[in-house]
């Protein structure tokens, strides 16, 4: 018998390989033998060959034995077959108690792989995974496979300090295999974002002459099915979707950005339309979605994609994520599951939100973001009580950007935290200076965007701002819309009650201007809530809203909540509220938002309007 030794072993398998190169598959097991019996080479060698003649009778195989206990076995049969053959072997073996344990590792190539060099490393590979996982396994090699083994060796070694940086620094081998490690999403196995890039534009560089496509995927009701379903189905759900993507006919590459999003890059077939492969995309996915609802009945599952084609190679992949991920924002909010393509009109607009970012970011270089302050009117004594700061954005020194056309972007982009920190900042130092000028003070409330609940030391850094300036939480009060609640309502309750529990008024802003839940006035504990514009209009008050309020009302009074009514802009409209019992108002009936300066002058003289 004649023992080959590991490169002899790999240049006699890729002989082969090569010889048979026009077979459909190739399949290479390593079977690594603890023999019971001494090592009797003759014995040995009689016992494996009667058992692999029996039970793995494949047509072109051949047996190699690279020592006494591991033997190398190449045939040209489908995985199917392997597997089955594989396992009665085993369990045949088993049975003769001749051996203490035989693991398997194989590997499988199909014709059109060309890696011939990597089929015995990974071989040996998935010999140790088998070896590993217990007595009497078989593995077969893949990537994901390597991922999983090598991410629960790293954990392992995590967690057992004493070792752990001894070997790594001694073992690079080791070192790169975690690095390789580090590359994937733990979740999905797919390329994290970084090596997404770095695969997506290497691709791009050497295929200048295909068609290609960046896609921008969004999932649709994923934080219910994580919530009513747990994390861990979350995560074979993202899984299961990272599957889907992989499976499409032009697949390239894609990752998971963060949570449910997604991107991948495609080839377009030459003379394709780019929209009816985005309907098939579509159509595809919620095929793929109704399948999921079997198992999440309790979820409305979809998602948005919006898509956009790489005209230009020498453009960065950046700007087509960019350019992908603006047409989704567009879709949204949505519930049903629908794409788009980034088109000449959905170019204007993008070139426009980048203009007016462009002109936010310098306004915050350049200190141009101020507030103005409207008024907060208590109608039985006709004088104001407080006040909220609105954010403005202030150009060439007069003219004065309002927010409904600045929010909206930075809400996209999230420059609105770093808004909202900006003037909570100016808003403190203004009382501040009253408090040193000894004026006397009144509460200004000011706005919370949904962006800060994301963040964990939010409540730690405001209260820090506030005191800071030696303010009283008194005099800073909370808006937050209702629509921040949404899919968030239990994440948002242990801020808002650390805020309350420091001294701070919390209010509901917008109340019934969109979601509006009974629940939310059960569950938060709010100190005040403000009754949206909507219910008022811009002139009479329909006799559906009028019945509407007059039940807010009662509503607010039997839980003991007070009540502020915004957008106020008649007389009439204020006598209506004040006849009902609707006292605090806000609106332009009494004073437009306005700068500090002609604030002051409005309360100091209690130059009301009204």
């Amino acid at each position: 018998m004649y023992l080959y030794n590991n490169t002899e072993l790999q240049k006699v398998i890729m002989n082969e390989i090569e010889k048979n190169s026009s077979c459909l598959y190739h399949v290479l097991f390593i079977m690594d033998i603890k023999s019971i019996l001494p090592k009797n080479e003759k014995e040995l060698k009689k016992n494996i060959l009667k058992l692999i003649d029996k039970y793995l009778p494949f047509q072109k195989s051949s047996i190699k034995f690279a020592s006494l206990e591991k033997v190398v076995v190449s045939s040209y049969e489908e995985k199917e077959k392997i597997e089955e053959a594989i396992e009665i072997f085993l369990t045949e073996a088993k049975k003769t108690k001749l051996y203490k344990d035989i693991s398997i590792g194989a590997i499988i190539r199909e014709k059109e792989n060309k890696n011939l060099e990597f089929i015995y490393p990974q071989a040996m590979k998935a010999l140790f995974y088998a070896a590993t996982a217990g007595s009497w396994q078989y593995f077969f090699y893949s990537e994901e496979k390597e991922r999983e083994f090598f991410r629960a060796i790293k954990k392992f070694w995590e967690f057992n300090e004493d070792i752990s940086p001894s070997i790594l620094i001694e073992n690079k081998n080791m070192k790169n295999l975690f690095h390789k490690v580090d590359q994937f999403d733990p979740v999905t196995n797919l390329p994290t974002y970084t090596s997404f890039l770095q695969e997506s534009e290497s691709y791009i560089n050497k295929n200048e002459k295909k068609n290609i496509a960046v896609f921008y995927v969004d999932i649709i009701g994923f934080k219910s099915l994580n919530r009513i379903y747990g994390e861990y189905q979350g995560n074979c759900f993202l899984s299961s979707f990272a599957d889907y993507i992989q499976k499409h006919p032009s697949y390239i590459a894609s990752c998971r950005v963060y949570a449910d999003n997604f991107i991948g890059v495609f080839s377009v077939p030459d003379g394709a339309d780019l929209e009816e492969m985005v309907e098939s995309f579509i159509k595809k996915g919620s095929d793929f979605l109704h399948h999921e609802a079997h198992h999440h009945p309790k979820c409305n599952l979809g998602f948005i994609c919006g898509v956009c084609a790489v005209d230009n190679k020498n453009e960065s992949i950046y700007s087509y994520i960019s350019k992908a991920d603006a047409v989704r924002k567009s879709l949204k909010p949505s519930l049903t599951t629908k794409g788009g393509v980034f088109d000449e009109e959905r170019k204007k607009l993008f070139i426009k939100k980048q203009e007016l970012h462009t002109r936010i970011l310098s306004a915050f270089e350049n200190d141009k973001f101020t507030f103005y302050l409207q008024p907060k009117v208590d109608t039985r004594i006709n004088k104001i009580i407080g006040a909220e700061a609105l954010a403005r954005m202030v150009e060439n020194g007069k003219e004065v950007m309002m927010p409904g056309e600045f929010i909206p972007l930075m809400e996209e982009t999230g420059d609105i935290v770093k808004l909202d920190f900006l003037i909570y900042k100016k808003v403190c130092a203004y009382i501040k200076n009253r408090m040193e000028d000894e004026l006397p003070l009144f509460p200004i409330s000011v706005n919370v965007s949904r962006d800060h609940f994301k963040n964990p030391h939010f409540v730690a850094q405001f209260h820090k701002i506030v005191s800071d300036h030696g303010i009283d939480p008194k005099y800073i009060e909370l808006e937050i819309t209702e629509n921040v609640f949404v899919n968030n309502l239990e994440d948002i309750l242990i801020p808002i009650k650390k805020l309350k529990n420091l001294g701070y008024c919390i209010q509901l802003d917008d109340f019934g201007s969109g979601y509006s839940s009974l629940n939310l006035l059960k569950t938060i504990p709010f100190d005040l809530i403000k009754l949206d514009k909507g219910f008022l209009g811009r002139g009479e008050i329909s006799d559906k809203n009028k019945i509407l309020i007059k039940g807010i009302i009662q509503l607010c009074t039997a839980l003991d909540i007070p009540l502020l009514c915004e957008g106020v802009e008649t007389a009439e409209q204020m006598d209506f509220l004040k006849k009902i019992g609707y006292f605090t108002l806000q609106g332009f009936y009494f004073s437009k938002p306005t700068c500090v300066n002609k604030f002051e002058r409005i309360y100091n003289e209690n130059l009301l309007t009204a």
